[in-house]
């Protein structure tokens, strides 16, 4: 049972970001059910390491809670009018470089290869803090900010699957691509 707490607690945020999903506002029940997935993805990967249960399947679950929960949240966002033109067709354009990073990955390891790295870490944490940076200054600007982390970490990723040899699925940053 222990090998399976961190794909289960991966899985919670899954759920988690699906329940945000089909909110219609930033309620407080939406902010303590996404406070909790932000919660959920800080543990995961360390109970993973401790209970030595790391896999690929964690991985997976990890990066579909990331992304279901980021998706969440825009669409908040873009239905509550938060969101300019300018910065959605960048929100689309980061989504598409990301998404030729995962058609790299198939074709040079024959499977959906998006290693975690220390700017991806930082790009979840700008988007994780977003609704409480939205109280300090408009929310264009930390989108910006955002997308710009985004941009930059899908040209990280782009390079370092174009240079690995191995699929691993921690690679600190692109200096560290082998």
């Amino acid at each position: 049972m222990k090998k399976h707490i961190a794909n289960i607690v991966s899985l919670s945020r899954v759920v988690g970001a699906v329940v945000l999903f089909c909110m219609k506002s930033i309620s407080k029940s939406f902010l303590v059910i996404y406070v909790l997935c932000g919660f959920t993805d800080l543990i995961d990967g360390p109970i993973a390491r401790k209970t030595n249960s790391s896999s690929e399947l964690g991985a997976t679950l990890d990066t579909i809670g990331d992304v279901l929960t980021y998706l969440a949240l825009t669409k908040i966002l873009i239905k509550q009018k938060e969101v300019p033109m300018w910065i959605l067709v960048w929100i689309i354009s980061a989504g598409i470089l990301f998404g030729l990073c995962t058609l790299v990955s198939k074709k040079r390891f024959n499977k959906f290869y998006l290693p975690h790295t220390y700017l991806g870490k930082i790009f979840g944490g700008s988007v994780f803090v977003l609704p409480i940076m939205m109280q300090f200054m408009p929310g264009y600007v930390w989108m910006a900010v955002i997308c710009s982390i985004a941009t930059i970490h899908s040209f990280e990723l782009f390079y370092i699957q174009s240079k690995s040899t191995v699929a691993k699925p921690f690679v600190p940053s692109a200096f560290h691509a082998e």
